[in-house]
């Protein structure tokens, strides 16, 4: 009887693992339209995110952008993995030069948005800069999306613990079959 009490108890304590690490996470994509006519959007369940508009055509990636929280007056500087895209100039399309750094920073309060590259190879342009005149806050009111990875990882923690535990009883039933005969 204390046996079954005791495997009761670890198989407790594993689900009770299992529901704290399920806990779900959150991300949200937010959207910044520009007096321009520009979108801005950043992913922060993917650490990606564009600038999309008639002069623009821009995607780009940050790690940091996981730590973004967005909101009505951003802020915040983010150094950038990766810009891939265009900038028009004069009816002319310039890709970034790698030669400078990458950052995509919220000045004036969060009014502003900077693009801080260099364009072009010879450098024809600097940083793009534009200015919010809208914000879109994300569809759930907790500030992002629920991510269903957490919650996958504990369900397997718990089925792993379960597959733990039948397999050491049948080779405990085993060696009881090999002491009684």
């Amino acid at each position: 009887m204390k046996s079954i009490f005791k495997k009761a108890m670890i198989v407790a304590a594993c689900g009770s693992a299992a529901l704290a690490v399920s806990s779900p996470a959150s991300a949200a994509l937010y959207t910044y339209t520009q007096t321009n006519g520009d979108i801005l959007t950043i992913d922060s369940s993917s650490n990606a995110g564009s600038l999309k508009g008639t002069n623009i055509d821009v995607t780009f990636t940050s790690t940091a952008f996981a730590n973004f929280n967005g909101g009505a007056k951003p802020s915040g500087m983010f150094n950038l993995d990766s810009l891939d895209g265009t900038r028009t100039l004069g009816g002319t399309a310039y890709t970034d030069n790698p030669s400078h750094q990458q950052v995509l920073k919220f000045i004036n309060g969060g009014k502003k948005v900077n693009l801080w590259s260099w364009w072009g190879n010879p450098i024809v342009a600097g940083d793009y800069i534009t200015t919010i005149a809208d914000y879109t806050p994300p569809s759930t009111s907790s500030g992002g999306t629920p991510v269903p990875a957490p919650g996958i990882l504990g369900l397997l923690a718990l089925a792993l613990a379960g597959l733990g535990f039948s397999r050491r009883r049948r080779k405990d039933t085993a060696t009881e079959k090999l002491v009684l005969a």
